[in-house]
């Protein structure tokens, strides 16, 4: 019976021993060296961080440069490049304490100028930065000491924390020198980040290198902030734009890691694909997808026709329709993840079709064709668009697709000049920042008062103040169908085992410092 037990105990420690291993638990600690191929769906659209807000672009940069404050794993605002800051009680004072130290990678340490020079580049109209109007209640920025930078405000503005840590693009801390000495636009960027540029050779890929004497901040990884070392000593992001090459470039290790594997394809990987050694992980995300409507428009500017389409859309079709059901179905312009989601925010109309039809004759509809703008850059806006259309024509409503380049759908988001059109944002930590977008498809004019909830919230930062402004808001976009959210779709990344140290993230984003190799 004790030989029994004996050998019991044997094979059940040779087990565990062997799960660890198995499961990557017996693993030996970080190392320096190797390079590991990150497989993007597109290029980079520019290497200079104040001029674009594509993603993609903030995904490779994030690497090579730091912004004085970021976001957190739960999307919460942490210190960056400032070691902290102060906030006076009008909130029309900042004062930010840098960190001591921080280097760009031309060798010259980061200090408070760099820090004025970079906000004032980003506002300036002549960079073309997208996102400088959120930066527009700024009226001076003060250099106090060498390590020391206030920002004055016009008004009281607490988004202006949330605009500085913008996930995308980055607003990024640049040296005036690096800037001037390639003219005005930054081809081969230096910044203050774990990497450093080496070349961008487009449609091709982007190559990065440590950066030794990069000096990590203390504590563990949060978000953009936390301790970022690099172990690897080069990181390469290649463009594969085809969905059945970047698996076949995954499978052969012409890639280590592929930054978006599609629904479709994400129970092959795991039924087939993970016994070879590829690991599937998976994170909720905070982006999330839409149709807004035209309210300045003919027929979409009756809000009975608005709510007429609310009843004719089950929303759980169209997110299966569009993520095959990876996705938290969600009716608000707050993410399910956002720290200020509650339980009000789940309020919407549930698909009736007799009360769609009564709605529609109400309005005075008399079966006009409605145009749906969409676009096939995303597959997940296109797949919207052709549920919506479906869904509204069971309730008598005609609708026609008219496909745009991504430029032209985007200038016609910002114009409002438009019925119907399906669209997506990443992640907004601040809903501010997400209820901004209904000033443009004229909703504001007819409820002012949504216009009055974000000049609120934009002068606190007190949680149930704010919170209590966003459910106020998402009762109005309830009432007045501005919009109809979906969901907040799931995130997946695909990688071979060799990869120790890697964690994805809520907003999407690669993160290869505290990355390394083990092969």
């Amino acid at each position: 019976m004790k030989r029994n037990v004996a050998l019991i105990t044997a094979f059940t420690i040779l087990s565990f021993f062997s799960w660890m291993v198995a499961d990557g638990y017996a693993q030996s600690s970080p190392k320096r060296g190797g390079m590991v191929t990150v497989g993007l769906n597109t290029d980079v659209t520019a290497v200079d961080p104040h001029v674009t807000t594509a993603f993609v672009t903030s995904t490779v940069l994030n690497h090579v440069f730091e912004r004085l404050i970021g976001h957190g794993e739960n999307m919460e605002l942490v210190p960056v490049l400032a070691e902290r800051w102060d906030i006076s009680p009008d909130y029309k004072t900042i004062t930010f304490y840098l960190r001591k130290g921080k280097l760009f990678h031309n060798g010259r340490e980061m200090v408070a100028d760099d820090v004025k020079y970079s906000i004032e580049r980003i506002m300036d109209p002549k960079t073309g930065n997208p996102r400088r109007t959120s930066l527009k209640n700024i009226d001076q920025i003060e250099v106090v000491d060498k390590y020391t930078v206030r920002i004055h405000m016009k008004k009281r503005d607490a988004t202006i924390l949330y605009a500085l840590a913008y996930i995308s693009p980055i607003m990024a801390v640049v040296p005036r020198e690096e800037v001037e000495k390639q003219g005005g636009v930054m081809k081969h960027p230096v910044g203050t980040g774990p990497f450093k540029f080496v070349e961008w050779k487009p449609d091709r890929y982007v190559l990065l290198e440590r950066f030794d004497q990069y000096k990590p901040q203390p504590g563990p990884i949060n978000g953009f902030a936390g301790e970022r070392i690099a172990y690897l000593d080069k990181i390469k992001f290649v463009p594969v734009v085809e969905e059945s090459v970047a698996t076949m470039a995954l499978l052969n290790k012409e890639v280590d890691l592929l930054q978006y594997l599609p629904f479709k394809n994400v129970e092959k990987f795991r039924k087939d694909y993970v016994k070879r050694g590829i690991v599937v992980d998976e994170k909720p995300g905070q982006s999330w997808y839409e149709i807004y409507f035209g309210c300045k428009n003919s027929i979409t500017s009756n809000v009975k026709f608005r709510q007429a389409c609310a009843y004719a859309i089950d929303r759980d079709v169209v997110s299966q329709a569009a993520t095959r059901g990876y996705a938290a179905v969600n009716s608000s312009f707050v993410a399910v993840q956002n720290q200020y989601y509650t339980p009000l925010h789940k309020k919407w109309y549930k698909k009736d079709l007799a009360k769609a039809k009564k709605l529609l004759k109400e309005s005075g509809y008399k079966g006009e064709e409605i145009e749906i703008l969409t676009t096939k850059k995303y597959a997940m806006m296109y797949s919207i668009a052709v549920a919506v259309q479906s869904e509204l024509a069971a309730a008598g409503i005609k609708a026609k697709l008219n496909v745009l380049e991504w430029a032209n759908l985007i200038k016609t988001l910002y114009d409002g000049n438009y019925q119907i059109i399906s669209f997506g944002h990443s992640a907004r930590p601040d809903p501010v920042l997400a209820y901004i977008y209904l000033k443009y498809n004229g909703f504001d004019d007819n409820y002012p008062r949504m216009k009055e909830i974000r000049a609120e919230a934009s002068k606190t930062l007190d949680f149930e103040t704010r919170k209590k402004l966003f459910e106020e808001a998402h009762n109005l976009v309830y009432e007045g169908v501005p919009a109809i959210v979906f969901f907040n779709y799931n995130y997946f990344h695909a990688y071979w085992n060799y990869i120790k140290g890697y964690k994805m993230w809520g907003t999407n984003f690669i993160r290869l410092w505290g990355v390394w190799l083990e092969k």
